[in-house]
């Protein structure tokens, strides 16, 4: 990733790439970004941004090509929140259990973010809060609807010393609007892996329809976590994950769900955060994955 470029007025210029697949069975893929921000060009707190994105994916259970040209405005409130909304035309050739079919959307993206947490690599207090909001308007035969994604994160510390936290997650989607066949899957829902439920395979959740699985037009996942350090540098975590999907656009008592527990290590690193080890097990779902593990840097959340 290369970032930071200055130009005469303070202007960004942001440029990142991402390969995925290298050395795996599936189809080399991965992602390439250009954004160049303009600062002050509507008042002291406001940038005007340019964005152009390509990517390729090859999932579990889909393949798309997506590019994207959008500009965008970003408003700055406070040192712990901003929003920004851009407008822009998308473009993905996807192939999923439905076939292979071509999206085209014009299409807008509100966000706002709200980070009130004391240390964003590893909280021990605070909340944190990204609300986004997408509609599109199919062209060509698209059809038009949207798209509404939250990610709420709660902190708290038992006793000032900070020695054990609790910590929780809950993440929403839905897509309102056309039916699962009718809508790009690159914005539909399955849930599993590290990001929304250990123990199952990434993205290992969906709706069951002829011939394959599909993504879901609701989703929720709930995360918790306690965590309790050992020594200065070592703690040790317990962990509980729940995910659901569902055809409709809200989650319910009848949705796809699947859930998975587990313990993790921690080893805290100055200047990086922690290195993080989990262990975890499918204990709901009909999984047969077995105990999965998942290494990383920073918290799981």
């Amino acid at each position: 990733m290369y970032k930071g470029r200055r130009f005469g007025k303070a202007e960004k210029l942001r440029f990142e790439t991402r390969i995925t697949g290298i050395g795996g069975s599936d189809d080399i893929g991965g992602r390439m970004s250009l954004r160049l921000d303009r600062p002050a060009t509507l008042g002291p707190d406001d940038n005007t941004y340019y964005l152009l994105e390509v990517e390729r994916l090859d999932e579990e259970h889909y393949k798309a090509t997506r590019g994207l040209g959008a500009i965008g405005v970003r408003r700055v409130f406070s040192d712990t929140l901003f929003a920004e909304g851009s407008v822009g035309f998308e473009s993905i050739l996807a192939e999923d259990v439905f076939g292979k079919r071509r999206f085209k959307y014009i299409e807008g993206n509100l966000r706002a973010e709200k980070d009130a947490r004391n240390n964003r690599i590893s909280a021990t207090n605070g909340y944190y809060m990204d609300a986004r909001f997408l509609p599109f308007v199919g062209i060509d035969g698209t059809k038009s609807g949207a798209q509404l994604k939250l990610d709420g994160r709660v902190y708290y510390s038992l006793g000032s010393s900070e020695t054990i936290v609790l910590a929780g997650r809950m993440q929403l989607g839905s897509v309102i609007g056309p039916s699962l066949e009718d809508v790009s899957p690159t914005l539909l829902f399955f849930s599993g892996g590290a990001g929304s439920v250990r123990g199952h395979e990434y993205e290992s959740l969906g709706i069951p329809v002829t011939g394959g699985i599909a993504g879901g037009k609701g989703y929720m996942a709930l995360s918790t976590e306690v965590r309790g350090k050992v020594t200065d540098k070592i703690s040790l975590v317990g962990f509980y994950d729940l995910g659901l999907v569902d055809e409709s656009s809200f989650v319910s008592s009848s949705s796809q769900r699947h859930a998975g527990a587990g313990i993790g290590v921690r080893y805290d690193v100055a200047g990086i955060g922690p290195l993080r080890l989990d262990l975890a097990y499918p204990v709901d779902g009909g999984s047969d994955d077995g105990l999965q593990f998942y290494i990383g840097i920073g918290q799981a959340f």
